[in-house]
C-alpha cells in the first residue's frame, strides 16, 4: 500500500496530521487545494485550504486562501515552505482572501500524483518515478483510504 506524507496543522482546535491533496476546480481548472484527516482508518475531507474566486486573476501556481481559520492556514503554508505568501489580497461578499504563490515542487514532495495531473491537465508534461495507471481524482481519493 501506497505511504502518505501527513503534515502537522496547528489551529485554534488542536493540532492536527494532515494529508495534502492537489486537484484542479472544474471552473478554469485553477489550483485546488485540499486538506484530509485519518478517521476510523479512512482519509476523510478535513477542509479546503484554498478557494475559487473566479473574477480574480490567478497564475497556475496562485490561489486564493479560504478564509475559515486563515491566519492558520497561513501558518501551515509558511512552516511547511508550500509557497509565498502574496500581497494581493481579494475580497467575496464580507470576506478578505490572502494570495499565494504555491510551490508545485514543493507541492509534489506531498501529493506527487495531484501535482502532476494538475500540471498536465495544463499542457506540462510530467512523469513519475513509480509510474500508476491513469486515475480520475475520485479513483485517486479512493486508493487512499484503506
Amino acid at each position: 500500500m501506497k505511504e502518505f506524507k501527513t503534515l502537522g496543522y496547528d489551529w485554534e482546535c488542536g493540532h492536527e496530521d494532515l494529508l495534502i491533496r492537489v486537484l484542479s476546480y472544474i471552473d478554469r481548472k485553477r489550483l485546488y487545494i485540499g486538506l484530509y484527516k485519518e478517521e476510523y482508518g479512512a482519509w476523510e475531507p478535513f477542509g479546503d485550504l484554498t478557494v475559487n474566486l473566479p473574477r480574480e486573476a490567478v497564475k497556475e501556481n496562485e490561489a486564493f486562501i479560504d478564509h475559515n481559520y486563515s491566519e492558520s492556514k497561513l501558518q501551515f503554508i509558511r512552516k511547511y515552505q508550500l509557497g509565498k505568501i502574496l500581497p494581493e489580497t481579494a475580497l467575496s461578499g464580507y470576506c478578505t482572501f490572502s494570495k499565494v504563490s504555491f510551490d508545485l515542487d514543493r507541492l509534489a514532495e506531498f501529493d506527487p500524483d495531484g501535482v502532476c495531473a494538475y500540471r498536465e491537465l495544463h499542457g506540462e508534461k510530467c512523469s513519475l518515478e513509480d509510474e500508476e495507471e491513469d486515475l480520475d481524482d475520485y479513483t485517486l481519493i479512493k486508493k487512499m483510504q484503506i
